[in-house]
Parts: C-alpha cells; sequence; structure tokens
C-alpha cells in the first residue's frame, strides 16, 4: 500500500507531457473499447486497453528526448495532413476512373495516367525519360475484335 501511495506521489510531482501520439493512443483505446464492449467481447476489452497504459507510461516517461523522436515520426507518417492528401488522391484517381488508366512506370515505379480513348501510346515517364508503349482496355478490344472477324 505504502509503494502505491509514493508511486501516486511521484506521478503528481512530474508534469504530465502529452502530445500527439499519445492522444491518439488514447482515443484509440477508446474506440476498441466500445467497439468490443458492444460486440460483448468483455475478455478482449482489457487487451484494448493497452494503448491507453503505453500512452500514460509515455507521459510520465523521464527519457523525454526519445518521446519526442517517437512523436515526431508519428507526426511524419500519420498526420492528418498525409491522411488527407491520400484521400485526395483517391478520389482524385476514383472520378478520372472513367476517362484515364492509372499505371507505373516500369522503371522508376512513378504514377503516371493515359487517356482511355487511344489504342495504344507511346508513353515517356516525365522522371526518369524511360519510353514504352502502353495499351489500354479499348486497345485490347480491337485487337480481339480484329482476331474474331
Amino acid at each position: 500500500m505504502n509503494f502505491i501511495k509514493k508511486f501516486f506521489r511521484k506521478m503528481k510531482n512530474r508534469s504530465l507531457a502529452m502530445d500527439e501520439l499519445s492522444f491518439f493512443l488514447i482515443c484509440i483505446a477508446l474506440i476498441v473499447s466500445i467497439i468490443l464492449a458492444l460486440l460483448r467481447l468483455h475478455l478482449f476489452v482489457l487487451l484494448a486497453w493497452l494503448p491507453l497504459f503505453i500512452a500514460y507510461w509515455r507521459s510520465y516517461s523521464k527519457n523525454r528526448l526519445q518521446r519526442f523522436k517517437e512523436n515526431q515520426i508519428f507526426i511524419k507518417y500519420f498526420s492528418f495532413s498525409f491522411v488527407s492528401s491520400c484521400f485526395k488522391t483517391l478520389s482524385r484517381r476514383l472520378m478520372r476512373k472513367e476517362t484515364h488508366i492509372h499505371f507505373k512506370c516500369k522503371s522508376c515505379t512513378q504514377q503516371l495516367r493515359i487517356p482511355k480513348k487511344t489504342d495504344h501510346i507511346k508513353v515517356t515517364c516525365p522522371k526518369c525519360n524511360y519510353s514504352f508503349v502502353k495499351k489500354t482496355i479499348r486497345g485490347y478490344m480491337n485487337k480481339q475484335s480484329k482476331t474474331i472477324s
């Protein structure tokens, strides 16, 4: 009992360092706990609390430099601007799906697009200047209709 009182006294004296990663972990723990409770998987709710414990451990950690580096990595890869740019790219691609074909360059894997109305077209990658001929669906359809006739 004395150990617990000492522990909470130490925690009270330290300043709480809540950053974006800790906040994200708390939100994940809350969402997963609610979903598991609704699905009546009460045994797994304790596992859903693991991100909560990690968040509090990070908040009270003495190694602030390491927690700062972890948070910077989180912000770099999981920031809302990164997620929103991915959604914008996906929505643009879905809107152009009827008029264009998206594919990767064979040399550098740069994303390219060509119109569907062409049979086949010579494509030059703007990034690596690799040239190749790309057939569209219309080109394959025309080739099949010529062989059937």
